[in-house]
């Protein structure tokens, strides 16, 4: 398999640093006015009354018989301002649908002239930060806020293209080069780099993120697409194709939908390649990569109903090409927080002491987990104590006091303080510093005793509660023996309450009366797993999986799946 250096540094870059790049393949479209949500309520599949300034959500719009028109984000800049982030392809189709509704709602729709940079990656925050002090960032994904810079107005919306963290800034073209060049003036250990786009689609592939006309069309109803995990509201009021989505949603899981493949072999597949499995059409292929993260050829596919269990290995063709493939869900990578990143950090840095007994690599990398993770109390502590073996015992105390501003109840951090001012010869401030670590200590007891009681006291109500629900149960029981709700309700407070062995008949009994119910699968696959019976439990997930996949019970299906690979991952160890 050959992968050009080029795509795995810039890939590197983005799932460790940051990278950039500018984004001209999306576009914004203004939409202002006082009906402004109650119009798009109508139309949207998402609940964009819910949204409060500075808020966003994904969403989409879609015909009668939920074929998909348009697929976007929303982002509401002001009162009765918002934004729509969407693929430029799709921007005129979007506004020209939308207008055809429009009769007396005071909604005005235009095309932004605004142009878009994409920062990409975990350090992509303390970059904007450090280039633009004074940035307020939006802090969840699809929020948007505004800033001034260099005498132009940037919005700012928090937006991932890539699975990691990540910003699209959007502005006036001449502020676009200028922010550019910010990030080209940084010291080149901090820039961030400049990604081509063969990257960026092995990224966007990567994070499972389909594209209009190339992995869904107008021809795809929303829930073949994956979308309506994100894009859709169940609760809100009517909205074109709603009626569809909803009975989709009731009665199980559309015929075909977008999937993951991951492929052995060195030859990507072709796009709209059909895929057979014993000379039998199971699915399409869409968009496919090198994956550096897998190290693996992987594609979107859209498969039929009962070939979408994740994890299945088969033997197929594609365009009568053999492949050997295994299923996936997606993303098939799964993203890092700040936090994990700032460990990751931590842990690299002791391996690099440990191994090349040297200090100032090792102090760098705690420094970048710190700006990761402020709250990073370990990393405070082992940079600590290798600022103080430099004999910079300064820098050290200034270090712990800025956790304490940051936690004030951080007790590690007042025992450092203790410990480097009794180096210095700082007693009384040495003799403060462990009175405050030891007073924190004791109010932390003290919290801990109330919270004890509180637990006791909540305990034995619930046991009471249980009590009353279990007596409940068994009186339906009595009447029909094989009542889901009973026997489901049942297996759930013995599990709870450590009652494995007594949990396992009523759960074995809805799932043998019910095959389609995800969530019972979940519970007796734990229970089983309890009693250390984890090949039984392997089993019970892998028909779980099934279930849950032509049922398009996600939340469950992604549960029995992290657990089936952590006891697979056992039994291989």
């Amino acid at each position: 398999m050959e992968t050009t250096v080029n795509i795995i540094e810039e890939h590197k870059k983005v799932r460790e640093h940051c990278g950039f790049f500018p984004l001209d393949s999306w576009s914004l479209v203004q939409t202002v006015g006082e009906d402004i949500f109650t119009y798009f309520q109508t139309q949207t599949t998402n609940d964009i009354l819910q949204l409060a300034p500075g808020q966003g959500q994904n969403s989409a719009i879609v015909d009668r018989k939920a074929r998909l028109i348009a697929s976007f984000s929303i982002h509401r800049n002001a009162e009765h301002s918002v934004v729509f982030l969407l693929e430029s392809l799709l921007r005129d189709k979007f506004i020209q649908h939308v207008d055809t509704y429009l009769f007396r709602e005071d909604v005005k729709i235009m095309p932004s002239d605004h142009c878009l940079l994409a920062l990409q990656g975990p350090k992509s925050a303390l970059i904007l930060e450090d280039r633009m002090p004074g940035i307020q960032l939006p802090d969840k994904q699809n929020s948007i806020t505004a800033f001034e810079f260099q005498g132009g107005e940037v919005l700012a919306i928090n937006k991932s293209l890539t699975g990691e963290e990540g910003y699209i800034l959007a502005c006036h073209p001449s502020l676009r080069e200028k922010i550019i060049a910010e990030f080209e003036e940084m010291d080149e250990t901090l820039s961030p780099a400049l990604i081509s786009p063969e990257t960026i689609e092995v990224l966007r592939i990567e994070a499972g993120i389909p594209l209009f006309n190339k992995d869904m069309g107008g021809k795809n109803i929303l829930p073949e697409t994956g979308l309506e995990h994100s894009s859709v509201s169940y609760n809100k009021g009517c909205y074109i194709g709603q009626e569809v989505i909803a009975r989709i949603k009731t009665y199980g899981a559309p015929s075909v939908a977008l999937m993951g493949l991951v492929l052995d072999g060195d030859s990507l597949p072709p796009q709209d390649g059909v895929i057979k499995l014993n000379d039998k059409k199971i699915g399409t292929i869409k968009s496919s990569t090198l994956s550096p993260s897998l190290e693996k050829i992987i594609a979107l596919a859209y498969l039929q109903k009962e070939h979408r269990s994740p994890d299945i290995a088969m033997e197929v063709s594609i365009n009568d090409r053999p492949y050997k493939a295994k299923t996936s869900l997606l993303p098939f990578y799964q993203p890092q927080t700040r936090k994990d990143h700032s460990k990751r950090l931590m842990d690299q840095a002791l391996k690099t002491y440990k191994e090349e007994d040297d200090l100032d690599k090792p102090i760098s990398l705690l420094r970048e987990a710190i700006a990761l993770d402020p709250k990073h109390a370990n990393a405070y502590e082992a940079l600590g104590v290798f600022l103080s073996n430099q004999g910079k015992l300064d820098e050290a105390i200034a270090l712990m006091k800025r956790l304490v501003e940051i936690d004030p109840t951080e007790i590690m951090a007042h025992s450092n303080l203790s410990v480097y001012y009794m180096k210095q010869g700082r007693i009384e401030e040495a003799e403060l510093e462990k009175g405050e670590a030891t007073a924190i200590e004791f109010e932390r007891l003290v919290t801990q005793n109330l919270d004890k009681k509180k637990k006791e006291k909540k305990d034995a109500a619930d046991k009471k509660e249980r009590e009353r629900m279990v007596g409940m149960f068994e009186q339906v029981l009595e009447i029909d023996p094989v009542d889901q709700v009973a026997n489901f309700g049942l297996g759930s407070i013995y599990l709870e309450t450590g009652q494995f062995e007594k949990a396992l008949p009523p759960l074995r009994i809805v799932i043998k009366e019910n095959k389609d119910y995800s969530a019972a699968y979940l519970l007796l696959g734990k229970n089983l797993e309890k009693l250390s019976k984890n090949e039984e439990a392997i089993e019970v997930y892998r028909q779980g999986i099934a279930a849950a996949s032509k049922k398009g019970d996600l939340m469950p299906l992604k549960d029995m799946q992290t657990r089936l690979n952590q006891l697979l991952h056992s039994s291989e160890g």
